[in-house]
């Protein structure tokens, strides 16, 4: 089930998207359009991915804010004198949020005959993307098979998780600060790309066109020249061309090669910020694909509504 949840998670969209794609380049003459259809369906094809990952993140976190209850809740049955499985199957009973349908299903195991040992396998493997379930689950494993003083193991895990959520919580509150900083830098690095294209490539582009000429001292005017001018690489030239004529660039020109550098220039530093905010906030890379994805989302609209604006050089 989960392996067949992720291959449709991941196909599907890539298929829809290489179709959007196929479709634009096949039936659309306009060169500009073809270029907005190919990064929908770039998105189309990478952000369900994405999302699938982080909700199964924040799934997880659910069911590790409520672990610490159940593992407590457990230890107080099992202190009134319950089994471990007479306290799953009463423990199915209560409110865990997320965590609940997860007990309920141990619950309905237990009821059928499956072992206890088999229920709690079964359990970490749905989670074992989570350390501190897989951990005190092995603990609870242990426990089950050697006896001894149960109530107080169980307590003892309670008692450690809520420490490391706490802990954990606390180190997020001091870090949300820093993913605040983080989206300012973007932000500020993305006024300063454009303001470079709307002042200084222009003047690249105008120079550019005196490049070899000398003044009276018989210097050189400038050594502003487009790298792309004599070859036809489809990486990066080629991609830089294309980029140029969705944004309604002289492909060819100077300005094509400065504007498309910038272009993805940005592209890298929002992707690379979104990742450092959420390994700074939730302390998981899987959770700054969040940011990540608004960070390029914002500097794909501001250039290409700046660029059908008329405010990029042409």
């Amino acid at each position: 089930m989960e392996l067949g949840t992720r291959g449709k998670t991941v196909f599907l969209p890539v298929a829809a998207g290489a179709l959007i794609i196929v479709l634009a380049v096949l039936l659309i003459p306009d060169a500009a359009v073809v270029g907005n259809l190919v990064i929908i369906g770039m998105f189309v094809a990478i952000i369900p991915y994405f999302v699938y990952r982080y909700s199964k993140y924040a799934w997880l976190k659910g069911l590790e804010r409520q672990f610490p209850n159940f593992i407590r809740d457990l230890a107080d049955s099992k202190r009134s004198g319950m089994t471990l499985e007479t306290a799953v199957t009463l423990a199915a009973k209560s409110n865990y949020g997320k965590l609940s349908p997860e007990i309920v299903s141990m619950a309905n195991k237990l009821s059928w005959g499956t072992p206890f040992i088999r229920v709690i396998d079964i359990f970490e493997s749905r989670v074992k993307e989570s350390a501190s379930i897989r951990e005190v689950l092995n603990i609870l494993r242990e426990a089950y098979k050697s006896g001894g003083n149960v109530v107080a193991t169980l307590d003892s895990a309670a008692r450690n998780m809520n420490m490391l959520r706490e802990a954990e919580e606390e180190r997020r509150n001091i870090t949300s600060q820093h993913v605040m900083i983080t989206y300012g830098i973007f932000f500020l690095f993305l006024g300063i790309v454009v303001m470079i294209i709307y002042i200084l490539v222009p003047m690249m582009s105008q120079q550019g066109g005196f490049a070899g000429q000398e003044n009276d001292a018989g210097m050189g005017l400038t050594t502003f020249t487009n790298p792309c001018a004599d070859f036809v690489m489809p990486f990066p030239c080629g991609l830089f061309r294309a980029t140029c004529t969705m944004l309604d660039v002289d492909s060819e020109g100077i300005s094509c090669y400065y504007v498309s550098l910038f272009f993805f220039v940005l592209l890298i530093q929002g992707i690379s910020s979104g990742l450092i905010a959420g390994q700074l906030g939730e302390n998981s890379v899987v959770a700054g694909t969040k940011h990540s994805i608004i960070m390029v989302s914002i500097s794909i609209f501001v250039f290409v509504f700046l660029a059908k604006m008329g405010v990029f050089p042409a």
